[in-house]
């Protein structure tokens, strides 16, 4: 009698902790990818900017970027006019410019969309020119907003 008790808990045991699942895997969901979406541009290979504001107008095919409050002294804005939205380089004239509203304008350089899909917009922007003391602007722009 002892030895089949004995044989039926050894059995029941067996059976219990062969059944129990590994509980150390997790089922942990992967963080989402990261992009740095935004605008940022240099003037004079100087420092970084990073626009508060970026969108890319449609009905003009124009980026219009800005940092900080309108009115205030430190106020940014580059604007961005492209004869196309599609993705291409686009050589500064021809339709296609650059410029801020602190006066620089170029007059060389490339304007590159890499890509312009789903509402989104990705490029670079190297200029040479003159204005305000600037004459060379260069900005990068990923996934910016198209409106």
């Amino acid at each position: 009698m002892k030895t089949k008790l004995f044989s039926l808990a050894l059995l029941l045991f067996t059976i219990v902790f062969s059944s129990c699942g590994n509980d150390d895997e997790s089922d942990a969901v992967a963080p989402p990818v990261v992009t740095n979406a935004g605008f940022t541009w240099s003037e004079n290979g100087g420092a970084v900017m990073t626009a508060d504001v970026v969108y890319f107008e449609s009905a003009y095919n124009t980026i219009k970027a800005s940092k900080g409050t309108r009115g205030a002294a430190d106020f940014k804005f580059v604007e961005i006019n492209l004869a196309a939205a599609t993705p291409a380089t686009y050589a500064i004239g021809s339709g296609n410019a650059v410029g801020t509203l602190a006066g620089y304008g170029a007059t060389a350089g490339n304007i590159v969309l890499t890509s312009n899909t789903s509402g989104k917009m990705s490029g670079t922007v190297t200029s040479t020119g003159s204005g305000a003391s600037t004459t060379k602007l260069d900005a990068t722009f990923t996934d910016i907003e198209v409106r």
